[in-house]
């Protein structure tokens, strides 16, 4: 073993170590009396449909008809991220029957979190980073502040994965770049490219980098072999379609990039025949002329999805702007307190990520060698996304820290530096850049489940789920609270977090329309709810001595009139059947939450 792998190998240990202990510091909301719970709104539904396939009665579904009642609805989420770890769990309780299914489930990201270093260690070999830079790198991944929240103890929601495969689609695509001419490694990228989609529906990006990069090199002349790209576009065209045939969308004949159907083979088809042109037809005015033709061509099917995924990403889809994880990092410095927050979760280095977007831009359009055009293009595309939302940070968190490390040794080789002093000043640079994360949220004790809401009505949730068991109907409650309700019962519910189809939109604004009544109404124009989780926001105000009891008038404003009639007026109807009710050991003469059992 050389020393440079050991070298490597040891950054690895060193990195994955850290990592692993500041993931596990998220054991405060994943461990609770005794249990093993999600830690993150998705997640809970993400664990139940796991366990479900695991363990349950119901199996593994695509189609639930257990939210968004009565239609129900396909899930946003493909199968393959859920049903291998079902399998997984299987499997491990097969090894250790005594074991919690959830606690098999909770550790999961911690482990893809080692995963995620050791490819980040691949890349740094590949681009040739300095094995002090690389340390660098490796250590900003490990505490970059909001991969404590993707790869956390507990944090089962498909962020951990989603990173996963942008490493390594990265990592794959330098090999490839790196020599053109291999078919097993074109192969192997067409492969990773392809079955991405399966995990999350918005993976088909990472076919876009290739594509740039391979149109970069192409306007250069450099038309790669075509065995290589035949492979590579094979590999990715039979891959997704290998992903897809599981795919309930797929087979009702959907076409969309919010479900894994026929969009996604329909793009691997786009980005296969755009790639055999690279290939087949060297670049010229008149090749160039039919290039822009076919792109044209291609796009017309997509231009209702690019118009809907353009507002998602610009956030202006119903309530989509009311989610913190769809806010733009930077534009939370606009906000009150925003500063603070966006030093948190991402360290000053973020401030940063527009220079070093149009330095990599500046790379890719000087550099003739592939692999740093590739690395540089892929740069640019994650840093973007990364830009534009929190939750987007899974493309481009890399390029901050990998990326950073590779743009210090690149514009300072020329003068020939010390490069174990140029180390250490970018990692003093790095650990000050982290310093407000370090000091306020990495060592944080967080709530049940990441959330206060949560952490205070959890004990109601057995209650419900006893009621929902004895009787199972329609569970009424606010959307944030529709995936731990389904987590934790049988019952169904109206709306929940799903905020990306038409159907999600039309649910919320049911739920809002019925949140607007007042109980009279409600058993009249609302047959279909048995059960009212009723529960207010906003009852507890953070103040320089902590959480304080909120003013009543900021209690009124925060909530709707249904849930503010049933947690504070005593002159209910009867059918209102009170099955629990939560006070706050104080003088506030309401109730914080109420669970009701509508009798008719």
């Amino acid at each position: 073993m050389s020393s440079n792998t050991l070298r490597l190998t040891a950054a690895w240990i060193l990195s994955s170590a850290v990592g692993v202990y500041f993931a596990l510091r998220m054991k405060s909301a994943a461990w609770v009396d005794g249990h093993y719970t999600p830690v993150g709104n998705d997640s809970f539904y993400h664990a139940r449909r796991i366990l479900d396939a695991a363990i349950g009665e119901r199996g593994f579904y695509q189609f639930d008809n257990m939210i968004h009642v009565p239609e129900g609805s396909w899930l946003t989420w493909p199968w393959a991220y859920d049903y291998l770890l079902a399998k997984l769990v299987a499997l491990a309780l097969v090894v250790s029957p005594q074991t919690e299914p959830m606690a098999i489930l909770a550790h999961v990201p911690v482990f893809l979190l080692v995963a995620s270093c050791g490819i980040l260690v691949l890349i740094a070999h590949e681009i040739r980073l300095h094995h002090g830079l690389a340390l660098v790198a490796l250590f900003g991944f490990a505490l970059f502040p909001r991969n404590q929240f993707a790869y956390g103890v507990g944090a089962v929601d498909h962020h951990s994965v989603e990173m996963l495969f942008c490493l390594l689609a990265l990592l794959l695509g330098l090999r490839f770049f790196g020599e053109p001419g291999n078919v097993k490694r074109a192969a192997w990228f067409g492969v990773v490219l392809g079955i991405a989609p399966a995990f999350h529906n918005g993976l088909f990006i990472l076919q876009l980098p290739a594509l740039a990069g391979m149109l970069l090199l192409w306007f250069r002349g450099h038309s790669p072999p075509s065995a290589s790209i035949t492979a590579l576009a094979g590999a990715l065209f039979a891959s997704t379609l290998l992903v897809l045939i599981p795919s309930g969308p797929f087979r009702d004949l959907q076409f969309s990039f919010q479900t894994l159907s026929w969009f996604h083979l329909y793009a691997a088809f786009a980005s296969a025949l755009a790639l055999m042109f690279f290939s087949l037809q060297r670049f010229s005015p008149r090749s160039a002329g039919l290039f822009s033709l076919l792109a044209l061509l291609l796009l017309v099917p997509l231009l209702p999805m690019i118009v809907n995924a353009s507002n998602f990403l610009s956030g202006d889809l119903l309530l989509l702007q009311e989610i913190a994880e769809v806010q733009s990092p930077l534009g939370l410095m606009l906000q009150p307190n925003g500063t603070f927050i966006m030093s948190t979760n991402y360290g000053w280095l973020i401030l940063l990520a527009p220079l070093m977007a149009l330095l990599f831009a500046w790379c890719a359009l000087r550099e003739s060698d592939a692999p740093v055009v590739f690395f540089a293009v892929s740069a640019v595309f994650g840093l973007v996304l990364l830009m534009l939302q929190v939750r987007l940070h899974v493309f481009g968190s890399w390029a901050l820290f990998v990326g950073g490390a590779w743009l210090v040794g690149h514009f300072a080789q020329k003068r020939a530096p010390n490069m174990a002093l140029l180390a250490s000043v970018t990692g003093l640079a790095l650990a000050l850049a982290y310093y407000p994360a370090i000091r306020y949220q990495l060592f944080t004790v967080y709530p049940p489940g990441l959330s206060n809401d949560y952490s205070t009505t959890r004990a109601l949730y057995p209650l419900l789920a006893d009621a929902c068991r004895a009787d199972p109907g329609v569970a009424l409650a606010y959307s944030d609270d529709g995936h731990p309700i389904r987590y934790h019962t049988d019952c169904s519910v109206i709306a929940n977090n799903f905020l990306l189809t038409e159907q999600h939109s039309a649910k919320i604004l049911e739920l809002q329309a019925l949140l607007n009544m007042t109980p009279e109404q409600l058993l009249v124009e609302a047959p279909q709810v048995d059960f009212v989780f009723a529960r207010l926001y906003n009852v507890m105000l953070r103040g320089q001595n902590g959480y304080q009891p909120a003013p009543k008038e900021a209690v009124l404003e925060a909530n709707e009139p249904l849930m503010l009639a049933l947690t504070m007026r005593d002159d209910l109807p009867e059918n209102f059947h009170l099955l629990v009710d939560l006070r706050f050991g104080d003088d506030r003469d309401y109730a914080y939450a109420r669970i009701f059992k509508i009798v008719r």
